[in-house]
């Protein structure tokens, strides 16, 4: 608005044919020209999302993790077993009337199949069937919303506080056994207490127990350089739409080493690299491999220097000057 009435005020140019656009461009100059004076100038800011932007593409790792997605509801066949992992689950699944069955945080419910009730508001409404597995005569009962057609149409029906089990044995089918390459050093140690791993770290997984709604998938690894050296990672399914999910396969683990890719890093560089650290000398490539994508870039530069701030969750940040790592706070 500032420009606007500042243009406005130039009669002289704007009452001409050209000279609203004559006048734009002289204060676009003089802005610029200011710019120069100032000795130092600056960009947008780059967030974590623009980033990320460039990161699109079917790699190895999304296509293996396109098949750790839930079973859809029209697939489910009684039988199929689900683990309450939260103590809310007791309120949310309901005895029938005139029972007292109930069941707690660490049960497994059993899926019996579904049947239709009158709504209080009229019509019908589904309602979903579970024996508990320690009892199969105790009945408990969910009403996810809609009617019967609707749920069989629905491609993702989420239990809430449930972990899938079968879909937990499937993923343990799938991965112990198999040797993969950690891409995070953000590891929870055997007993479950968060760690400081390695990435880029050659592994074999082990085992693959069930964990949260949010990450139904704890996956236990031994490392193929020391077997003293063992973690766990918490993984979430692939949403429907194809995104790789915030803890998804593909955040977690590559199918390959990448060591081979980047032979212009020292062995020193690329031991800290897979420790998540940094130091000074770094480049802006290795220092995204150590700390992964920044949450923002902040740019500025003068007549001989380029300067980088890169921001990071938790107040880390590191500072480049022509493309060299300078200083840092990790």
């Amino acid at each position: 608005m500032k420009l606007k009435r500042n243009i406005c005020k130039c009669g002289w140019l704007t009452g001409t044919r050209c000279g609203f656009p004559a006048a734009i461009l002289l204060f676009c100059g003089a802005f610029l020209l200011q710019g120069c004076f100032t000795g130092i100038e600056s960009t947008p800011k780059i967030t974590y999302k623009d980033v990320r932007k460039q990161q699109v593409g079917d790699t190895p790792e999304q296509v293996f993790a396109s098949q750790f997605r839930a079973v859809p509801f029209s697939k489910w066949q009684p039988g199929r077993r689900f683990l309450m992992a939260d103590r809310r689950g007791e309120l949310t699944y309901s005895a029938p009337a005139g029972k007292t069955s109930a069941a707690t945080m660490g049960d497994t419910l059993v899926y019996r199949g579904l049947r239709e009730v009158p709504a209080i508001t009229g019509g019908k409404v589904a309602e979903l069937i579970f024996t508990l597995s320690s009892s199969p005569a105790d009945t408990l009962l969910y009403r996810p919303g809609g009617d019967a057609e609707e749920l069989r149409d629905r491609d993702n029906l989420r239990l809430p506080f449930m972990v899938d089990l079968g879909l937990v044995d499937e993923v343990a089918r799938i991965l112990v056994g198999k040797e993969l390459v950690t891409r995070t050093d953000r590891w929870l140690a055997p007993d479950g207490k968060a760690a400081r791993g390695r990435k880029f770290l050659n592994v074999k997984i082990t085992r693959v127990d069930a964990s949260s709604e949010d990450y139904p998938f704890l996956i236990y690894f031994v490392s193929l350089e020391d077997d003293k050296e063992e973690g766990a990672l918490l993984m979430s399914t692939t949403v429907d739409e194809g995104v790789p999910a915030l803890r998804g396969f593909e955040n977690l683990f590559l199918m390959s080493d990448p060591r081979g890719n980047y032979p212009q890093i020292t062995d020193t560089n690329w031991e800290l690299v897979r420790q998540g650290k940094v130091t000074e000398g770094m480049t802006a490539q290795e220092v995204t491999l150590a700390l992964g994508a920044p949450r923002e870039v902040d740019r500025r530069h003068d007549q001989s220097m380029l300067y980088e701030r890169w921001s990071y969750p938790g107040g880390v940040y590191v500072i480049f000057e022509n493309g060299l790592l300078v200083r840092y706070n990790q």
